[in-house]
């Protein structure tokens, strides 16, 4: 079973905050137990983080799994998985 896995997510801005047009990015990285969740504008390189760490692998990609499903019901597009 392969323990890395990297999804990214994409979504246009709703506009709620002023900003209307621009590109929402959602990124999640699986390494081994540890999966970090990154998220903010495309456009900027400064991002907010989240890591959270699991007992067993299986855990980690099954947590950034069920991330994705929501945040594909929310709007959000898959851009690409590695």
């Amino acid at each position: 079973m392969d323990t890395n896995k990297k999804f990214c997510l994409l979504k246009n801005s709703d506009g709620s905050r002023g900003l209307a047009g621009k590109k929402k990015i959602y990124e999640i990285l699986v390494d081994g137990t540890k999966v970090t969740f990154s998220w903010g504008m495309a456009e900027k390189p400064n991002r907010q983080t989240k890591v959270e760490t699991f007992s067993h692998p299986a855990y980690a990609m099954q947590a950034a799994t069920t991330k994705v499903w929501e945040k594909v019901s929310g709007g959000y597009e898959i851009a690409y998985t590695v």
